[in-house]
């Protein structure tokens, strides 16, 4: 189980203290070669392992794949996991958590399989709960996509570059956390806005973002 942190108006499930440092690790790992973000890919990195990558990801989650003996393919299929399995571990773990219903439950688009599953199993209790995506402004981020293929009933947000940098500088400096850009502007928004934040990996491996992939 990974703690429930709260921050001013905010509650942050900080799934960057998963096991492989990504809220992606409660799934099983995909077969064939799945095409991946830089965070997905890190939860099922093995030696020989072939993973196709998408999205941003930085030259340091590059290395780190190379270091875990990972085969970077130059395509494979987009992984889809099903949120039901995000429903049973993330979205139980916050119903054990939560003593009442939370305004909203918001987390990157990149991890919307994560979002949605947990967002049905908060609304089977608290069928009020607002569901909050997180998408790139203009220039794509890890985990935070421009464009995400989302069901009714969530809403889309858009985040920009430097307001991404500064959630993440303020959480280090209010909380000591180092949080991917990501996860850290999901807590920004859930500490203006209130609600349940899903802070969706560490920050270690995003000092020099790429624009492609």
């Amino acid at each position: 189980m990974t703690p429930l942190l709260r921050w001013g108006n905010a509650l942050l499930k900080l799934e960057m203290f998963r096991p492989r440092g990504s809220v992606s690790d409660r799934a099983p790992a995909p077969g064939g070669i799945p095409e991946l973000s830089g965070n997905q890919a890190l939860s099922f990195a093995q030696a020989g392992k072939e993973l196709a990558l998408r999205g941003a990801v930085t030259h340091e989650m590059r290395e780190t794949l190379k270091i875990w003996g990972a085969r970077i393919a130059p395509r494979g299929k987009p992984w889809q996991p099903d949120p039901e399995v995000f429903a049973s571990t993330l979205g139980a773990e916050l119903l054990g958590q939560l003593a009442e219903a939370p305004l909203l439950l918001v987390g990157p688009a990149g991890e919307s399989a994560a979002l949605i599953g947990a967002l049905q199993a908060l609304r089977r209790r608290w069928p009020g709960v607002r569901g909050v995506a997180l998408l790139a402004s203009r220039e794509e981020l890890p985990d935070l996509p421009v464009s995400a293929d989302l069901p009714p009933g969530i809403e889309r947000v858009s985040v920009g570059r430097d307001d991404a940098a500064g959630a993440r500088a303020r959480l280090g400096r209010e909380l000591g956390l180092l949080a991917n850009h990501a996860g850290a502007a999901a807590a920004a928004y859930a500490h203006q806005h209130g609600g349940v934040a899903i802070v969706s990996g560490p920050g270690e491996r995003e000092f020099s973002l790429e624009a492609q992939p």
